[in-house]
């Protein structure tokens, strides 16, 4: 229970980018390098307390590890970025919301995972949740096709980066995984941002705060609490019950800015919510039949 209750506290985290990012002027490559600069900063000392503590278990080449799917994150903060601007915001929440859909097929061939039936039942009500939130709002306007495939690659390295974190959930501590990730994530996004931009610069204080705010929220208390509850949860388990960040994110807008949610978003939190129950009570089964047979 407590672990279900630290992976829902991560979605709520995870959720609070949306507002950050609204609040902040910078330019979307420059949120993702700065969000994960100041991050790997404050997670230095606790890297190296880590590094301490289980230097005798710990090898170089384990980072190695670390390298793709610190791509993966750097991309897809990026594409994420870009894909959100080229399209319509609902078309670009609806396919980022798409990872439970491609899960299954990254769960077997990277983690050898299987979904049952019931998962792809409870899957299935999530996402018709989604589908209800932005079924009024979406476009099939050629004009943001390109903007639609690049939510969707962004929600696949979106989705792999997850299923890295499933595989690579022997690391001795959270810390030493995620940390490095961080680092190599931050030098690319910063190299595309040199690239691309004329200037780096934060420009004031102000959006320092926000960029630290991004750094404490989604990115440790957000991002590094659901790496971790992936070393306890299947890929699709996790994928479902992240669906709730729209939930989350939601809530906020309206409490923040007095954004007042459609009446589908009622309707569609139901389905997401009675998604995961489903997908969560198989999950629990499977534990419990698996720990039935060990003994």
């Amino acid at each position: 229970m407590l672990r279900f209750l630290l992976l829902l506290s991560g979605v709520f985290f995870c959720s609070t980018s949306v507002i950050l990012i609204r609040s902040s002027s910078l330019p979307p490559a420059l949120v993702g390098s700065y969000r994960l600069l100041f991050a790997s900063l404050l997670l230095l000392p606790i890297f190296l307390k880590s590094w301490h503590t289980h230097r005798e278990r710990v090898q170089l080449r384990m980072f190695r590890r670390c390298l793709i799917p610190a791509a993966l994150l750097s991309v897809h903060l990026i594409s994420w970025a870009l894909g959100a601007r080229m399209t319509y915001i609902a078309n670009a929440t609806l396919i980022i919301n798409l990872t439970p859909a491609v899960m299954p097929f990254l769960a077997f061939f990277l983690i050898k995972e299987k979904v049952t039936r019931r998962e792809i039942l409870g899957t299935l009500v999530a996402l018709a949740g989604v589908a209800a939130l932005s079924a009024n709002a979406f476009s099939i306007n050629p004009d943001y096709l390109l903007g639609n495939f690049v939510c969707f690659g962004s929600m696949i390295t979106f989705a792999a980066y997850l299923a890295f974190g499933r595989i690579n959930k022997d690391f001795p501590s959270i810390w030493l995984y995620m940390v490095p990730i961080y680092v190599v994530a931050t030098a690319l996004s910063f190299l595309f941002s040199l690239l691309t931009l004329d200037s780096i610069s934060l420009g004031s204080w102000e959006e320092a705060g926000w960029m630290l705010a991004m750094a404490i929220l989604p990115t440790i208390l957000g991002h590094v609490t659901l790496n971790n509850s992936l070393r306890y949860f299947t890929a699709q388990t996790f994928a479902v019950v992240n669906l709730h960040q729209f939930v989350s994110a939601g809530i906020l807008g309206w409490l923040i800015f007095s954004d007042t949610p459609p009446l589908t978003f009622y309707f569609a939190a139901t389905l997401c919510v009675s998604g995961a129950v489903i997908v969560i009570h198989e999950a629990a089964k499977i534990r419990r039949a698996a720990r039935k047979a060990k003994a």
